[in-house]
């Protein structure tokens, strides 16, 4: 087990949960929060990266789709670490 695992918080595993019902990689602009000029990133959860096009095709499948969808996009929000993520949220689930 490792101490990441052990030590993540409660907003960190939700993030990492509301990634993984998206299929585990969102465009960048989709993980962000406020309104208008006041549009800030939003924290990367454990396990995940921001991904650009380039550096696409040494990744799964599931990241290549999102860029096949969305054709514009530059970049996405991805777990890199399934394994590791499934592992912290059955250690500590979140409500």
């Amino acid at each position: 087990m490792s101490n990441k695992i052990n030590g993540t918080t409660k907003t960190q595993r939700r993030a990492l949960r509301e990634l993984m019902r998206a299929g585990g990689a969102v465009i960048t602009s989709d993980w962000t929060t406020g309104a208008g000029v006041h549009t800030k990133r939003r924290a990367l959860p454990p396990f995940c990266k921001r991904l650009m096009r380039w550096q696409s095709k040494a990744y799964p499948l599931r990241i290549q789709r999102v860029f096949n969808k969305h054709p514009r996009c530059t970049a996405v929000v991805a777990i890199i670490d399934m394994r590791a993520a499934n592992r912290t949220l059955q250690m500590a689930p979140v409500n």
